[in-house]
């Protein structure tokens, strides 16, 4: 199941494109910014961290209507450790998490543009961080049960059990950010697939060498994938992302432009191989300058959408 994810992010281009600030640092104009600012000093490091990491979300057509975000905004969702919400609340929630991930992106951009920071600006945006974590914690709250109860229901000979509770964990989180609540499902049903790979994976990793040096190995002297095996999982998961931006022209890329980018870089499902600027030339009857000129201004386009879309977790 595809799903759209729009992040706010500090990087450069997204989806095999050129990109920034890999280390998650802000530069040092930001920090002299923080630095002047009348805050705590927990305070300055959330920000630093802020202005430093993407910032994902769930997009929603009601996030711009403030008369309609306005009453889920004002609800106080009660959870009891461990114990399922309901499907209102639930969606409730989500929709407040990934609303006030949208304003923190709205005012992470703002303050970007600006030379001075104050902390009157700054505090709203510490605010929507603080909302959305304290959603984000109510959700993982009510369905840590889940994990739990799967734990039970799987066995995995020599794996630990802490070890599936913490991959199980780990899923778990990862599926609260990509869950999207308008698809009409239970978070819980979402949430099942991704807790079960996750306990697949911790047992792939326990059994990739026991089975064969029952031994205790020098760490150094073991080889792992795992790198490159979640890098190749984050570039598919970015080049999904692209398709979608075209396929659902969230760029309001012109018909020719749309043409231009799915042959040059094989986004149509029957092209087995992307075609070179003079082929694409010779479809569209255009010359190759003009066909690298329309790819030029498309991807520019892109970059300003993808600049505001997920990637990986």
């Amino acid at each position: 199941m595809k799903i759209k994810i729009y992040t706010c992010s500090p990087l450069g281009w997204i989806g095999g494109i050129k990109m920034k600030n890999k280390n998650n640092t802000v530069s040092a104009k930001v920090l002299a910014k923080i630095a002047r600012l009348s805050l705590s000093h927990n305070d300055k490091l959330r920000l630093e961290e802020l202005m430093a990491v993407p910032i994902a979300y769930i997009p929603n057509k009601q996030f711009s209507r403030p008369s309609l975000m306005n009453p889920i905004m004002e609800k106080n969702i009660r959870v009891l450790p461990s114990t399922l919400l309901n499907s209102e609340d639930e969606k409730t929630l989500f929709m407040q998490m990934n609303y006030a991930r949208h304003k923190l992106c709205q005012r992470r951009r703002r303050l970007q543009r600006q030379s001075r920071w104050s902390k009157k600006e700054v505090s709203p945006l510490l605010d929507w961080d603080k909302l959305q974590l304290e959603c984000r914690s109510k959700i993982v709250a009510s369905n840590m049960g889940l994990v739990l109860s799967m734990v039970q229901r799987v066995t995995y000979p020599g794996v630990e059990f802490s070890d599936l509770i913490s991959e199980g964990s780990m899923a778990l989180l990862r599926s609260v950010e990509k869950f999207d609540c308008d698809r009409g499902f239970k978070f819980s049903t979402y949430a099942c697939r991704s807790i079960l790979k996750g306990f697949s994976r911790a047992a792939k990793q326990n059994y990739r060498y026991r089975s064969l040096f029952p031994a205790q190995l020098d760490t150094a002297l073991e080889k792992d994938n795992s790198t490159d095996a979640d890098r190749m999982e984050t570039h598919e998961e970015l080049v999904d992302e692209v398709k979608a931006i075209v396929r659902d022209n969230l760029a309001d890329l012109s018909d020719v432009e749309q043409q231009v980018v799915k042959l040059r870089f094989s986004l149509n499902e029957e092209q087995d191989s992307p075609l070179t600027l003079k082929e694409v030339g010779k479809r569209l009857c255009l010359t190759k300058e003009r066909i690298r000129q329309i790819q030029n201004n498309a991807l520019s386009k892109l970059r300003l959408i993808a600049e505001d879309r997920l990637v990986s977790v």
